[in-house]
């Protein structure tokens, strides 16, 4: 009984945090823009960037904040053929500026999971968030992508 009440009362805090990403399971075309593809791996529809040689590739989507101060993200990613500078996740606020993170990928064709907290809204009410491919060649595909404000 005590188990089943636990459950009962630790099921909803779960549930309330909200994923401000609008498909980030990568389902349908819609929300996301940019230099976009998707395509179908092990049977899931994932996000793929291709690398350009001479430019940063990038694919976004403007969140609204709602003046939070204080989001995590996580989300997957793999490549079996990415040489190049890195993926960078970017916060851009209505301002113009922005924060990001460079993450060095592993290309060895398994997923691999990434999170951190953006700590930067600065007031802002929208937060466009993208992902850029940095100069290279390959390609990294994106799944299961979740932003959400911090606990």
């Amino acid at each position: 009984m005590k188990k089943i009440l636990s459950i009962a009362v630790f099921l909803p805090a779960l549930c309330l945090a909200e994923n401000l990403v609008k498909d980030g399971a990568m389902d349908s075309s819609t929300a996301w823009k940019g230099d976009r593809k998707f395509e179908e791996i092990e049977g899931n529809r994932v996000l793929s960037i291709e690398a350009k040689d001479n430019r940063v590739v990038a694919v976004s989507q403007e969140l609204n904040t709602r003046d939070l101060s204080d989001l995590n993200y996580q989300f997957r990613y793999r490549s079996e053929n990415y040489k190049g500078r890195g993926l960078q996740f970017r916060g851009t606020r209505s301002d113009g500026s922005s924060t990001y993170r460079t993450i060095e990928v592993k290309s060895d064709g398994q997923w691999h999971e990434y999170s951190s907290t953006f700590t930067a809204v600065r007031g802002s009410k929208d937060v466009t968030f993208a992902f850029e491919l940095l100069e290279g060649e390959g390609t990294v595909q994106i799944d299961d992508v979740v932003i959400e404000p911090k606990s």
